[in-house]
């Protein structure tokens, strides 16, 4: 979920800077007006070069850097096909005199001519130029070498052909024809490879891949196809609605233009077009399929093949809106030429334009990645641009506006969040690229873990020692203050574990603090309950007879809260019984002599207990009275049989006297 929240808002980041983004006007580097219209132009692979047919009847030849021709050369018709070899070192020309013509590029002296039994209407010439392919309106397709004016072969179709095309080296022909039928040929035979009838109308356009691997056709059914050189059957067709009026295909066949009242842009993987233009008739792609240029209405247009959004367009070509005969582009896009016919407020003009293919800009890193908001973050850019040098870097962040002017750099103290990070460069001849863009994300300190691992015992009698122990973890640094406090007795301790037996009575709150070395804290709590335990209080040591009632009085007291039991063990069994008193006074009576341990037990409010005892001695009395009255007390004697004597009845009954006299009220 996150990766796609970091590509949403890289998205939305570009769609806003492509919209500040304006549309160049571009001119034209030179342009040259011919007698009549300009039926076909061409260039070399590296735009060195160009080649112009007219219906002024002539071949032209340019060198990119002048309007003035090397040269030109008169045939006797229209011109109306011409084709340059990629090192721009050979042109070929068909002209409306019947006639195929072949040219050195440095002499207008034809190196040969080859007159056929009709118009030829279309030329092209491997890479090299050692092949040379015509189309003719007496039906057949010738294939020349470029050393000899005869034909290696010729091979007559069911009507005029009307567009021929020739792979790179020179191993596959491509020819579209007046009868419905597109044809394949290998340059060893004139028999063709395959010929298909897909097509429901004439084929008026024909290209071939470099690698010859696939054929382009367009028919008057208003269809394009698709070939691959193995079968005659369609890979795929498409309908543009219109009649098509031009076509042109990457070296490697991977992107196929098509123009006619709309123009197109297709992969050989779909009929389905990847885009549309607003290019009306002539178009051309660039042999590296990144480049598309073409004019719709009044402007001529250069595209990358990845937008709709034109690299640059210009007025400077004319006011007719359908007055292009032809379009050409480099193999890297850098150069465009565009021939115009001769109509109402138009002249039959070529037009050369530098196309400055933009520089591109990469992001080549940006670390740390994400990175804390305290975190130097270094920036590494680099920029290229294929027809001249980078001199210029603009490095800007979405949020914070201009970041530097350096390919290198680094910046600390970015704010917490998501920063699209753009760059872009700028060439020698002023055009800025496009932005490479990179989402980064700033987070800010992780704050510390804080963690009571025990507080023991819990809960604490007042007075006992109670242990408290804490850890401190932090991902991003170190714990550097510990701190322990209480709701009731403060500060505690600044260690991370410790031990105190000094804690107040009443419930405690325990606060655990740690802090990290950024000085971000984290605090946890628990709760310690310190109580005190009642105090029973059992009386003072006593001595009884055996069979008399002894009175207990027992007391008790609670310091953090209220007595609310008493009991008794009068014999030390550990059995207790609850006294029937709420003040814990308790009649008991020992039959027997002996020592006794009495147990007085209170418990509080809280459920804690107290307890105290008492030692209580049962022995047997003898009372003496003397003649005042007096009486004394002494141990009981028996006679021999162990019959009681009369002195011990006597006690005994004096005994039973002072029992009723101590009976409580």
């Amino acid at each position: 979920m996150r990766s796609s929240l970091l590509l949403l808002f890289a998205g939305f980041v570009l769609v806003l800077m492509a919209a500040g983004e304006a549309d160049a006007e571009r001119e034209p580097i030179w342009s040259y007006t011919a007698g009549n219209s300009v039926r076909s132009v061409s260039i070399s692979a590296d735009g060195e070069y160009i080649a112009a047919g007219s219906d002024d009847n002539n071949v032209y030849l340019f060198d990119k850097d002048s309007s003035m021709p090397l040269w030109s050369y008169t045939a006797g018709n229209s011109v109306r096909s011409v084709s340059i070899s990629a090192d721009g070192e050979y042109i070929a020309a068909g002209s409306d005199d019947n006639n195929v013509y072949l040219f050195g590029k440095d002499s207008n002296t034809p190196l040969w001519s080859y007159g056929t039994e009709g118009r030829v209407y279309s030329v092209a010439i491997s890479a090299d130029g050692e092949y040379i392919v015509a189309g003719s309106w007496d039906n057949k397709v010738y294939l020349f070498d470029k050393d000899s004016s005869t034909p290696l072969w010729n091979y007559t179709a069911g009507n005029s052909v009307r567009s021929v095309s020739i792979s790179a080296d020179g191993e596959y022909i491509a020819a579209g024809s007046d009868d419905n039928k597109v044809y394949l040929f290998g340059k060893d035979s004139s028999t063709p490879l395959w010929s298909s009838y897909s097509p429901s109308d004439y084929v008026t356009e024909i290209a071939i891949s470099a690698d010859g691997e696939y054929i382009i056709a367009g028919s008057w059914d208003n269809k394009v196809y698709l070939f691959g050189k193995d079968s005659s059957t369609p890979l795929w067709s498409y309908d543009i609605d219109n009649y098509i009026t031009s076509l042109s295909i990457s070296a490697d066949g991977e992107y196929i233009a098509a123009g006619g009242g709309d123009s197109y842009l297709f992969h050989k993987d779909s009929s389905t077009p990847i885009r549309n233009y607003p290019i009306e008739g002539e178009i051309a792609i660039s042999a590296n399929g990144k480049y598309i240029a073409g004019k719709g209405g009044r402007v001529l247009y250069l595209f990358d093949r990845n937008s709709s959004t034109p690299i640059w367009s210009s007025n400077s070509t004319g006011n007719s809106t359908h007055n292009v005969e032809s379009v050409a582009i480099s193999a890297d896009g850098e150069y465009t030429v565009v021939g115009f016919n001769n109509c109402y407020r138009c002249d039959a003009t070529i037009y050369l334009f530098f196309n400055n293919i933009p520089p591109t800009a990469t992001i080549n890193s940006i670390t740390p990645s994400p990175a804390r908001f305290d975190a130097e973050v270094a920036f590494s850019g680099s920029g290229s641009d294929s027809d001249g040098t980078v001199i210029a870097y603009e490095w800007s962040c979405y949020t914070d506006g201009f970041l530097s002017d350096e390919a290198d750099f680094s910046i600390t103290g970015f704010s917490v969040g998501m920063h699209s990070i753009s760059l872009r460069v700028q060439d020698n001849d002023g055009q800025w690229s496009e932005w490479d863009v990179f989402v980064l994300e700033i987070y800010p300190n992780t704050p510390p873990i804080g963690t009571i691992d025990s507080i023991e015992p819990s809960p604490a009698e007042r007075g006992d020692e109670v242990t408290f122990n804490g850890t401190g973890s932090d991902t991003d640094g170190t714990i550097v203050v510990y701190q322990w406090e209480s709701s009731i007795d403060g500060e505690l301790s600044t260690d991370e574990d410790f031990s105190n037996n000094n804690l107040s009575l009443g419930q405690h709150t325990i606060t655990f603090r740690v802090q990290d070395n950024d000085g971000t804290s984290n605090t946890v709590n628990r709760e310690l309950w310190i109580y005190a335990s009642p105090v029973a209080i059992a009386g003072q040591d006593s001595t009884g007879t055996p069979g008399v009632p002894l009175q207990f009085s027992g007391a008790g007291t609670d310091e953090d809260g209220t007595i609310t039991k008493y009991e008794w063990d009068f014999d030390g069994d550990g059995v207790f019984e609850w006294s029937s008193t709420e003040n814990g006074r308790e009649l008991n009576i020992y039959n027997n002599e002996g020592t006794y341990t009495a147990t007085l037990r209170v418990t509080d409010n809280e459920g804690f207990t107290g307890t105290d005892t008492v030692e209580i001695t049962i022995s047997e009395k003898k009372i003496q009275i003397d003649d005042g009255g007096n009486v004394t007390v002494t141990d009981a004697e028996e006679d021999e049989e162990g019959i009681p004597t009369l002195s011990m009845i006597t006690t005994m009954a004096a005994v039973a006297v002072m029992a009723l006299r101590r009976r409580p009220e």
